[in-house]
Parts: C-alpha cells; sequence; structure tokens
C-alpha cells in the first residue's frame, strides 16, 4: 500500500515532502494521487487474497519500503482489529488521500493509513504483525497503530496465528499486492430492524460466558501488544470500533463498561491515548449492516471522525528550511 512517488526522473520519493516538512496542497494532490493510481482496488474486486495474506503483503511491502534509500516521508498509521474495523474505512488509497490533505491544511505532518484487520482477526494475531513490522527509523516520526477494542474482540481467546506464507518475489523487486476484497456487506441487504433488535437482547445470553471467560488473556495480549509496538517505534492508540448503538441502546452496558474501565486504566498505566466517539457520532442503524459491520455511508462518516481524530494527534510539519 506504500507507492513508490518518485518524480519523473526517478529521484527521490515525493511521499509528503522531505522529512516532514508541509507540502503546498497541489504537491500532497499529486502526490497522494500516485499512491491512489499504485494501490489495488479493494472495493473493485471480485475475488482477491484473504485477510491474513492481506496483512503480510502490506508488512512485506512496508518492510521492503522502509529498508530503501528513499523510506515513504510520512507517518505510517496501522488499523488493526476484526472484520468490524476491515469494513470502517472505504479504502486505504482513500483514506490515505484524506489523511493527506487534512494534514496539510492542519499544518502537520502528513500520514498514509493502513488497514490490516480481517476476520475473526485477534489480539494475538494482531501481536504477530506488529512483530513483522519494521522498526520506524529514528530520522522518522513514529508510526501509530490503531489497537481496535470493539466487543466482538473479548468473546475468544487471543489465540496466535503464523504468518501467511506468500508468493515469493524477485529478489530487489518492491512485492506487489494482491487483490483483495475489503467489503464484504457491499450490496447485501442490511438485517431488519426486527433482527438487529433480536440479536442485542440476546448477546449476553449468547456471549456473556465466553466474554468472561476469555477478558483477563484478552486483557493481557493487549498489553503484550503495547509493549510490542514501543519496541518497534511505533505509538499505540486504543480505539472503540464500531457499534449500532441505536439498536443497542443500553443492552451491553456491563461488559462496555468492563472494556471501557480496563482500556482507561491500560491508557493510562502506559502513557498512550484511548479514542472513543461511537456514541457522539450519532450513527444510524440503518449504515450498519447487523450491531457492528458498517454499510457505505456508514464507513464514509467513521473513516472522515477518524481522519480528524488523527490528525490531531499528528506532529507539526516542519517548516521548510
Amino acid at each position: 500500500m506504500l507507492a513508490r512517488l518518485s518524480d519523473a526522473r526517478g529521484g527521490a520519493p515525493a511521499h509528503a515532502g522531505s522529512r516532514g516538512r508541509p507540502l503546498r496542497l497541489p504537491a500532497v494532490a499529486a502526490a497522494v494521487l500516485a499512491l491512489v493510481i499504485l494501490l489495488p482496488s479493494a472495493a473493485a474486486a471480485s475475488t482477491g487474497v484473504d485477510d491474513w495474506v492481506h496483512a503480510w503483503e502490506v508488512v512485506r511491502l512496508v518492510d521492503y519500503r522502509q529498508s530503501q534509500p528513499w523510506p515513504p516521508d510520512g507517518i505510517m498509521v496501522y488499523y488493526l482489529g476484526d472484520s468490524i474495523a476491515r469494513e470502517s474505512t472505504v479504502s486505504d488509497a482513500d483514506w490515505s488521500r484524506q489523511l493527506a490533505l487534512r494534514a496539510a491544511t492542519a499544518g502537520k505532518a502528513t500520514a498514509f493509513g493502513f488497514t490490516v484487520a480481517g476476520h475473526n482477526q485477534t489480539f494475538g494475531m494482531d501481536e504477530r504483525i506488529v512483530e513483522g513490522l519494521p522498526v520506524t527509523p529514528d530520522r522518522q516520526p513514529r508510526g501509530i497503530v490503531l489497537i481496535g477494542v470493539g466487543i466482538s474482540r473479548f468473546i475468544g481467546p487471543p489465540a496466535p496465528l503464523d504468518p501467511a506464507a506468500l508468493d515469493p518475489v524477485a529478489p530487489d523487486a518492491e512485492p506487489p499486492l494482491s487483490a483483495w476484497v475489503q467489503h464484504r456487506y457491499e450490496g447485501r441487504a442490511p438485517l431488519s430492524p426486527a433482527r438487529k433488535r433480536e440479536l442485542a437482547a440476546r448477546w449476553m445470553e449468547r456471549r456473556w460466558d465466553g466474554f468472561q471467560a476469555n477478558r483477563r488473556a484478552n486483557f493481557a495480549a493487549i498489553n503484550r501488544l503495547i509493549a510490542a509496538c514501543k519496541a518497534k517505534r511505533l505509538r499505540p492508540i486504543l480505539f472503540d470500533l464500531p457499534l449500532n448503538f441505536a439498536v443497542v441502546g443500553h443492552r451491553l452496558d456491563e461488559p462496555l463498561s468492563v472494556i471501557r474501565g480496563r482500556c482507561t486504566d491500560i491508557a493510562r498505566r502506559n502513557g498512550i491515548k484511548y479514542l472513543r466517539f461511537n456514541r457522539s457520532l450519532g450513527l444510524r442503524s440503518a449504515v450498519f449492516w447487523d450491531l457492528h459491520h458498517l454499510l457505505g455511508p456508514g464507513t464514509t462518516r467513521w473513516q472522515s471522525r477518524l481522519s480528524d481524530e488523527l490528525v490531531k494527534l499528528l506532529p507539526d510539519a516542519q517548516p521548510v528550511q
């Protein structure tokens, strides 16, 4: 997902200026256009690799780009989570363009977003991904890792998974990204309001025991994940994933209060941020497929708010020398 943003003469990459210096908006637009052109279209693909293979293709590509004489000049934002996180960004190309333009407008260092989230992805799998990422070079601002802490991620154990086996690439060649279907609910009719209410009403009956059995292990995994991020010179941020509060109401207050209380404590003890804007965003039930997975209009609004929150956390762009 990192594009080779070079000028026509094959010189230094034009990722976002040099060493965090602010770009004029036309220059930002040109750099991001190059990124968009070179990224595969997730939404348009009818077939593609599975989520776990995609995540490791991203890790391989990032590692390659960071090892080049002219590594990407911008802050890498990695979005970890399960399929709920996967469905909550429009595409990495769209998200990166949005981040870059809003950062430039705010006088912030540019950033690029990478959704490395997928079906049933656990905190243990997140940890494996972070372990595979390269250390952020000292000459670059620290990358950001968004750790999705949606309620669905706590009902099972944080089991790890071995890295995906990838097809080999030629020596010194930039690793490709295969086609990947990011939005699995697109084009599917959402569940009926009655079915959504039924799922919300039955959550405690069906999921609470699993939540209770695995909560200690999952919070321990989050602490390990934070430590793994810091070891790679990455900035971890805990982040609530989408939830259909228009239907859920107060039915899930008990598990949500556990998650928020523990995550608030973990964030405080580790000196990191914990982002929450689910309720304040006020999404209607119609933009959710079920209780969690966003559909098109909801995805657009969620990504936009996420971009705004991230831009606030970016360092100021350094003045042009």
